[in-house]
């Protein structure tokens, strides 16, 4: 699978919301996106199922955009870590996806998990 099929599928997602998001909350949907595909994963792997298909396009799709959406003129050695925790998550996915196994999805989970959670606390304390 390539970069432009996984953008592709990842497009068909709730159009309306992105639409009118900013880029904060654009994000936010990314990563929230992200999360719910890897559990998808994470469950077709517990019920024996083949991996793959939308969900895991997805999930790679979220990955690249949160990757070219790094600032490392201004995020400086956040957004190296980040990029670090995005190639990490890119290449367990395709260890996935390659030998239909699990390899290390949970450390990706709990990681995307935390990432998620620190982002909608950054939108929460804008609100206030």
């Amino acid at each position: 699978m390539n970069v432009q099929s996984a953008l592709n599928a990842y497009k068909e997602t709730n159009r309306s919301e992105v639409e009118v998001a900013s880029p904060h909350r654009l994000i936010e949907l990314t990563f929230q996106d992200l999360k719910r595909n890897l559990l998808i994963l994470r469950r077709q792997i517990n019920d024996g199922q083949k991996v793959g298909g939308l969900e895991s396009s997805k999930a790679i799709a979220a990955l690249e955009i949160l990757r070219s959406s790094l600032n490392f003129e201004e995020g400086g050695e956040i957004a190296a870590n980040l990029e670090q925790i995005y190639v990490y998550s890119l290449n367990q996915l395709r260890e996935i996806l390659k030998d239909d196994s699990e390899h290390e999805l949970d450390s990706v989970i709990a990681i995307i998990s935390s990432l998620v959670d620190a982002w909608v606390s950054i939108s929460d304390n804008q609100r206030i």
